[in-house]
């Protein structure tokens, strides 16, 4: 989410992928995994069919990690069964927009901070500036604006050796690995 492109009063932060136990628990995937910032949430919203947002209070938060994977779990008050907890599958979560900008730009700084890097190979070549970040869930790819056209190149060990951001650089290997492609 990027601050001042939203206007509407509440902005999405996560949905319910699906009821977990007998008591109303949910099982919820946020945008960010900052622990830390979810777990100062106390107020999520939910919209209705109509597209009216109502305030639902988090009576329990929990975070269960499992492998490099974590898992949050949420009980909301107004929920207290299986059955009322499975109507809200899907849903998507919501807060109010100013404190979403607080909560979730951190996550989404990092991608822009690399946009207007000079990309340099092993020989310290300039080969172009990035010109776009993207997330594919496993990593960030950076599209370098090239002599040649645009190139994509994973954020990964196997392609970039180090980012200086104080110099506003990245330096990359195996770049002729991606040429062809």
């Amino acid at each position: 989410m990027k601050p001042g492109a939203n206007t509407s009063p509440f902005s999405q932060v996560g949905h319910v992928v699906r009821s977990h136990g007998i008591k109303g628990e949910l099982k919820v995937l946020f945008e960010s995994e900052d622990t830390t910032l979810i777990d100062q949430l106390e107020m999520l919203y939910l919209q209705t069919d109509r597209g009216d947002f109502y305030p639902c209070r988090i009576a329990n938060l929990r975070v269960e990690g499992k492998g490099n994977k974590i898992s949050f779990f949420v009980q909301f008050e107004h929920i207290a069964d299986r059955s009322s907890a499975e109507k809200l599958r899907g849903r998507a979560l919501f807060i109010e927009t100013e404190k979403a900008v607080d909560f979730f730009t951190e996550s989404t700084n990092d991608e822009d901070s690399l946009i207007d890097f000079e990309v340099l190979n092993e020989q310290d070549q300039s080969i172009g500036l990035v010109i776009d970040v993207m997330d594919n869930g496993a990593h960030l790819i950076i599209s370098v604006a090239t002599t040649s056209g645009s190139l994509l190149i994973p954020v990964v060990d196997e392609f970039v050796l180090e980012i200086h951001e104080e110099t506003k650089t990245i330096f990359c290997k195996n770049l002729n690995l991606l040429e062809d492609l």
